[in-house]
């Protein structure tokens, strides 16, 4: 294989490509995760690798899609990356630089190893934010109140059990604790709400019982994070005793009514999206944005919204914030009431921070 992108490579958007790869980490990421910052920094500068992920549609055009397949490759027992990412997931020291290399290298020859993988997306759903959730409907719930939680590119559904993860400032040694920092008046001594119905949507929701669902799950995951592969193998152990969900299989517009309808009438329905309208279309997010304004203006509809400073709702307006820059911003809504920024938050729930009230 040469470092030639290909014959179609001119009807490409490489910049595109170049541009996601050395944005792909938030800036408080970068020193933490060394071997994904060197691996990204080679990503981004070399032919195939630009080629491969401009290849992907827009919305799911993520070069964390690319990094998945990598990893699948290497949990396989791929001859080059095996090695290498097991050495990074057990905290090895090792030239980081040099591994790097050595996987851009697999990219460049045998680059069908990502590509028969880019039909897929990146569907983490992950738990950490379960933390940001436990903090809004907090607010967002009347005490004594249940609700139902509707989650919106739900993956395998494991943020419909956000109430069931312990939440400490400290690791405290519990897999399943997901360790976060608060910053502002978040509330975690209120009682969490009961939870009725628990409806997930996804175009191609994964099954925590099958074991290719499972694999690609974990290949999600960045292998630097031992602590998160440790909760992942936790929940697979656990699932089967937390309560009954659905997992409704379709386009958000076209499964939220049906997601609502399985919720008892008294029951506060919350919409949660975390990290999937980052992959609408511009007119998918309006049609989305614009549904979940009705359904909170005539009915029992909240909404909680964690994504990308990318996705820009209509009516917010842009933040100038640069300290969160990389951050993801919380928007809320409660029924008859227009959307607000609540707060903002890592993308995987590391910190939080509510934003005070006029």
């Amino acid at each position: 294989m040469t470092d030639e992108p290909g014959p179609d490579a001119e009807a490409l958007d490489l910049d595109d490509a170049r541009r996601r790869y050395h944005f792909a980490l938030a800036p408080e990421d970068l020193d933490r995760l060394p071997f994904y910052s060197a691996l990204l920094a080679r990503l981004e500068v070399d032919g195939v690798a630009l080629a491969l992920l401009a290849s992907v549609r827009a919305e799911q055009r993520n070069p964390m899609l690319v990094l998945a397949a990598l990893h699948r490759a290497a949990l396989l027992g791929h001859p080059v990356l095996a090695p290498i990412y097991d050495v990074v997931r057990h905290g090895v020291a090792t030239d980081l630089d040099v591994a790097a290399a050595a996987v851009v290298e697999v990219v460049r020859r045998e680059p069908e190893v990502v590509r028969a993988q880019l039909w897929r997306s990146t569907q983490t759903n992950e738990p950490g934010r379960s933390a940001v959730l436990q903090a809004v409907v907090r607010d967002l719930v009347a005490p004594g109140e249940t609700m139902a939680v509707i989650d919106v590119g739900a993956s395998a559904g494991i943020n419909l059990f956000f109430d069931r993860f312990p939440v400490r400032a400290r690791d405290d040694g519990d897999p399943l604790t997901l360790v976060c920092e608060d910053e502002g008046t978040v509330d975690r001594e209120t009682p969490l709400p009961s939870v009725g119905a628990r409806v997930g949507i996804d175009p191609n929701p994964l099954d925590l019982g099958d074991d290719d669902d499972r694999l690609w799950l974990k290949a999600c995951l960045w292998p630097e994070e031992r602590r998160r592969h440790e909760r992942f193998d936790a929940i697979v152990a656990r699932y089967r005793s937390w309560p009954a969900a659905t997992l409704l299989e379709g386009d958000a517009l076209e499964r939220l009514d049906d997601a609502l309808a399985l919720a008892a009438g008294d029951d506060l329905r919350v919409v949660v999206n975390t990290w999937s309208a980052f992959y609408f279309t511009e007119p998918e997010r309006r049609a989305y944005y614009d549904a979940l304004r009705e359904l909170g203006a005539s009915s029992n509809v909240a909404w909680v919204s964690i994504e990308s400073t990318l996705v820009a709702w209509p009516g917010l307006e842009e933040s100038t914030d640069e300290r969160r820059r990389g951050a993801s911003q919380v928007v809320t809504s409660s029924p008859g009431e227009a959307p607000v920024r609540w707060g903002w938050c890592h993308p995987h729930g590391r910190w939080v921070e509510r934003l005070s009230r006029p």
